[in-house]
């Protein structure tokens, strides 16, 4: 295999035999399509907030501008709060804002680090659908906390209102037919979609669509982004073995719902669906139960990919032990810069080890201090050592305080070597998948549940359908 770069290859938390994998199941926003998310999540930011306008809020909310650099994936929102926090693997707060006001090390701590809390009763942004959203209640909030009074609504009733609008602008066409009517704008074209999708089919395999956007949408976008692209798949659903829109994921691996055919391109008309899945046919809803025994296969022979480490990963793995890849776009540009700034971290690990050594030197200081003091106060002691022992300790503890004092410079060198790398990464967050050197709770999320993660699903053309993915040997900090 040629040397791929970070951005082209496939990481392995769980080792996968690809020979042994009968089907590839993609979901589709942000796994086969590609969004411009830019314009994407501003169309969707505007049109939620116009709704909040008619609905009574305030019409200065207008002037809210979307901002696309804010919000990452990962983020913890306390809705209860209105606060926007990053956290590390072990659930320790290490960024917080409220609005767009940052908290200190202070109010962190006395919120949420003194005390502990349940992640699970924030809500996750674990989808890229979720940033706009977060990015409208962030501002919302921000707006509340410099306008007191003028909203008469918590910052949960806020939220609230939030998930219903925009809800209801993905449901009314809000959103989705500006899309359509101009699907260069907002949708990307990965080249490499094509060729990735007819390896796969060529090496055996098949491929079923795993959706939960409906009928018409996921036929339009597909539409655009397949039809006429290859000469022996005119349409896209030539790829596709089988086709499931409208699947309510993650309810779809938990809940026991039907699967109806589509009846009809113009408006979706259905019809309760009995007996094996058709090739090539449409059909809507359904549950993994009902698709594993229909197409008689049935958990580690499935790989399943998509974007959402909750609808798509964790439950099907978890409850179907399905094989999953992940699809982390951020991660194209977080590689390429962990590239270039390889140097800043090796300058970091070398400042660590210059911190570690003047540590020890400043403990063999303390406990000599403290030996000293213990034989100055000795009862035999003889009494004409009594000032050979006062300077012996004041040299000492002179010594210490330098030797502590250069600690302290250092111990502030490295926290700004570190600040000043993530910020390039982020300028707020950082780097995606870490909270300064440690893994951040996404990050620990990635390896937990996903087998396989990548930046694109397309990645999956550098390598072999029988392929044997290996995870490397399961480091722990004694094996360092």
């Amino acid at each position: 295999m040629q040397k791929l770069k970070k951005h082209q290859k496939i990481y392995v938390n769980r080792s996968i035999n690809m020979a042994s994998i009968r089907s590839l199941g993609f979901d589709m926003d942000h796994t086969l399509v590609l969004y411009n998310r830019v314009n994407f999540e501003n169309l969707a930011f505007h049109e939620t907030l116009k709704k909040f306008i008619a609905n009574g809020y305030p019409e200065e909310l207008a002037s809210l501008k979307f901002d696309p650099n804010f919000v990452i994936r990962g983020l913890l929102v306390d809705r209860e709060r209105g606060n926007l926090l990053k956290v590390d693997a072990h659930k320790y707060v290490k960024v917080a804002f409220h609005g767009h006001m940052k908290l200190d090390k202070a109010a962190r701590s006395e919120l949420y680090n003194s005390r502990g809390f349940k992640a699970d009763d924030f809500l996750t942004v674990d989808t890229f659908f979720a940033l706009s959203e977060t990015q409208l209640y962030i501002e919302i909030v921000d707006y509340m906390r410099r306008n007191p009074g003028k909203i008469q609504k918590t910052f949960t009733e806020v939220y609230k209102d939030l998930r219903e609008w925009i809800d209801l602008s993905h449901q009314d066409g809000s959103i989705k037919t500006k899309v359509l009517m101009e699907p260069s704008k907002y949708i990307v074209r990965d080249p490499h979609l094509v060729d990735t999708l007819v390896k796969l089919i060529d090496g055996g395999k098949k491929i079923f669509l795993l959706t939960n956007s409906d009928w018409a949408y996921t036929n339009s976008v597909m539409t655009y982004l397949l039809d006429n692209q290859h000469e022996e798949f005119q349409q896209w659903q030539d790829y596709f073995e089988y086709i499931i829109v409208s699947a309510g994921k993650p309810n779809f691996f938990t809940g026991t719902n039907p699967f109806y055919e589509v009846m009809t391109e113009q408006d979706g008309l259905l019809k309760l669906h009995r007996g094996p899945l058709v090739p090539k046919n449409v059909y809507h809803g359904g549950n993994a139960i009902l698709f594993e025994k229909l197409t008689m296969q049935k958990g580690d022979q499935i790989l399943y990919c998509g974007d959402h480490i909750y609808g798509d990963i964790m439950r099907s793995k978890e409850l179907f032990n399905w094989r999953t890849l992940l699809v982390v776009e951020e991660l194209y540009d977080d590689f390429k810069k962990t590239e270039k700034l390889q140097p800043e971290l090796e300058k970091i690990m070398e400042a660590i080890t210059v911190e570690e050594d003047l540590q020890a030197q400043v403990q063999a200081l303390r406990s000599n201090i403290s030996n000293q003091e213990r034989r100055h106060k000795s009862k035999h002691r003889a009494k004409q050592d009594e000032s050979k022992f006062l300077v012996r300790i004041a040299e000492l503890q002179a010594e210490l305080k330098g030797k502590e004092e250069t600690l302290e410079t250092q111990h502030k060198a490295i926290k700004e070597l570190i600040s000043t790398r993530e910020k390039q990464f982020h300028p707020v967050w950082g780097e995606l998948m870490r909270t300064s050197l440690e893994k951040s709770r996404f990050g620990k999320q990635i390896e937990s549940y996903a087998c396989l993660y990548t930046s694109r699903m397309s990645a999956l053309r550098h390598y072999s359908c029988s392929e044997k993915l290996r995870s490397y040997r399961d480091v722990m900090p004694h094996d360092l």
